[in-house]
């Protein structure tokens, strides 16, 4: 996100950005730069784009089906040191997964700014990464709708239901957000408001760090703070995973100065314009060192 639409939503607040987010789906001219601005033209694919620009309520955050699922498991697999079908098998569970589909339909029937199917994106990555390493603390530094809190909420459900307890920590300066996470998944989520600036440090003092997303803005400053706030307070084994597509070189730069493994993967998306968000994942073993 660019310092000018930063400085703009917290010149407007929350109440008319989610106004605004709203009417998404009438902003016509809007969508159509946007796709431009990616490269794509109608006429590569003129009935989905034109679906996209007159109907699809996604401004930013896209949304869609990830195409390179087998590539997604190789990948998890070799970093995480797990079996192959087993990661395969955990990044297929949200396709059928009640939470995703019937009851997302039901909840967003009557919404005209989201899609009436949950579809997680990039966030599959986190799901898959949940299932698979199974950490105690997962740590969202930013919430927006709440999709990636609802991802990660299930994830840690299913693995508590197979015994594996864990917990989610989401921090976000804008109390109006998370709005997805239904009630029933809300007792497991801890959620603190305020930048994290100023309550990191504090949340994760005494806890031990998994994972941590970071989807606040993109700068560079946000991201050594966060991360380096991770480093500080580190489980045996934690992933850190920056969803900008690696915009900013923090986290390559931590993971060079603590020992860690920086690796990035760039999902496919399936029928969308959009080429793909990317993500930029670093993997840590405690005694590989600790920010200062």
């Amino acid at each position: 996100m660019s310092d000018a639409k930063t400085r703009l939503k917290e010149a407007v607040g929350p109440r008319w950005q989610a106004r605004a987010r709203g009417l998404s789906r009438l902003r016509w001219f809007a969508k159509y730069r946007l796709m431009r601005r990616t490269g794509a033209r109608l006429r590569d694919d003129f009935g989905r784009n034109l679906a996209y620009v007159l109907w699809d309520p996604e401004l930013e955050s896209h949304t869609y089906d990830i195409a390179n699922l087998d590539e997604l498991a190789d990948f998890l697999a070799a970093e995480l040191n797990a079996d192959r079908e087993r990661v395969l098998g955990y990044l297929r569970e949200p396709e059928g997964d009640p939470v995703f589909n019937e009851d997302w339909a039901r909840r967003m029937r009557f919404r005209f700014d989201v899609k009436h199917r949950a579809r997680l994106a990039n966030r599959l990555i986190w799901w898959g990464i949940v299932r698979t390493l199974r950490p105690e603390l997962v740590v969202e530094c930013g919430i927006f709708n709440g999709v990636g809190s609802l991802v990660l909420l299930r994830a840690l459900e299913r693995n508590r239901a197979e015994g594996s307890i864990g917990q989610l920590i989401s921090i976000d300066s804008d109390p109006t957000m998370g709005w997805a996470v239904p009630p029933t998944l809300e007792k497991q989520w801890i959620t603190v408001e305020g930048f994290t600036s100023d309550v990191l440090e504090d949340t994760l003092k005494g806890r031990e760090v998994g994972m941590l997303i970071h989807d606040t803005p993109h700068t560079y400053e946000n991201q050594m703070l966060e991360f380096s706030a991770a480093l500080r307070h580190p489980a045996a084994r934690m992933v850190l995973i920056d969803s900008s597509g690696g915009q900013t070189p923090a986290l390559e730069e931590l993971c060079e100065r603590e020992g860690g493994r920086y690796r990035y993967f760039r999902e496919k998306p399936k029928d969308h314009f959009y080429p793909g968000n990317g993500s930029g994942i670093g993997f840590f073993e405690r005694g590989a060192g600790s920010a200062g």
